[in-house]
Parts: C-alpha cells; sequence; structure tokens
C-alpha cells in the first residue's frame, strides 16, 4: 500500500512564529502528536512535536530546580517571553523550538518505508512532501488503522496494483 492511501491529506501545520503555548493548544485540541512547520509558500521547514515540548519542560525543571536560588527569579518551570535562557520555553516559537533535520515521504513511497522509519528514529509521525511542500502526515496510528481495516495491507508478498 502507497503513503497516500495512508496519509491525512493536508494536514494541520502552524508557521515558525507561533507561539509554543499555541502549540501546545492545538496538538490538545486535535489530539496529535506533532505538528508540521511550515513557511508562507507550504514548503516544510521543521516539525514540533509533543516530545519537544516535554523534553524542553523538564529540562527547565531539572534546571530550575538544581539552581534553587533561581526559584525566585523564575516563577514558572516555562519562563516567560523575555527570559534569555534557551531551556525555558514559555516566550518562545515554535521556529526556536522545532526540529529542523527531517525525515519525510514522498506519497508514492510503500508503507514499508514508513514503518522503517518509524522503527529505526523512535518516531511517531513522518511529513509527506512533494517538491519540498507538505502534502500530507502518516503516523503509527495510521499504519495501525491500515492493519486493522486490511490485514493483508502488511503482507510484504502482496503485489500492489
Amino acid at each position: 500500500m502507497r503513503i497516500q492511501d495512508l496519509m491525512t491529506p493536508d494536514p494541520l501545520g502552524v508557521r515558525p512564529d507561533t507561539p509554543i503555548q499555541r502549540v501546545a493548544r492545538l496538538l490538545v485540541k486535535h489530539r496529535v502528536n506533532s505538528l508540521p512547520v511550515v513557511d508562507e509558500g507550504d514548503v516544510l521547514v521543521g516539525i514540533i512535536t509533543s516530545g519537544d515540548l516535554t523534553h524542553r519542560m523538564a529540562d527547565a525543571r531539572v534546571e530550575t530546580r538544581t539552581a534553587w536560588w533561581k526559584e525566585s527569579l523564575y516563577r514558572s518551570p516555562l519562563g516567560d517571553a523575555s527570559s534569555d535562557d534557551p531551556n525555558r520555553i514559555g516566550g518562545r516559537t515554535a521556529g526556536e523550538v522545532m526540529t529542523r533535520q527531517l525525515l519525510t515521504l514522498q506519497p508514492e513511497d510503500d508503507m514499508s518505508v514508513a514503518a522503517r522509519l518509524f522503527i529505526n528514529h523512535g518516531i511517531q509521525a513522518l511529513p509527506v512532501v512533494v517538491e519540498g511542500r507538505l502534502v500530507g502526515i502518516v503516523s503509527r496510528f495510521d499504519l495501525l488503522k491500515c492493519l486493522a481495516d486490511d490485514p493483508g495491507c502488511c503482507n510484504p508478498f502482496r503485489a500492489d496494483t
């Protein structure tokens, strides 16, 4: 089965200047683990995941607890918009926190390519691009839905026609 048959077309995405709080709200509202980051021409420039945010939050908490005297300086573990500390994400944007080195798929790729990338790199979702422009996204859940709907879709000996 091809990626174009599994992907969510025209996925929700954010711009690099989207505030992190807005990104977090979108992740929660739409119950997704990642959002592609695109420029004005829908060219994929990064991806931001719930893991990116939770790692940064954890780093901020560890740093704050390690230097207990900073508790009075930093009231929130997420920091604020004026914070110069890169571990504090409260005033940051998607472009500052996103992953820039991306693994991507093409619509004509076989689903096995996605499965191998998910396993080998421990990621949850892969953007689908055509000439650099975002056209879809595929998640591990999409592969699971394929298996639930058609157990034969995962047969490596099945010929796609």
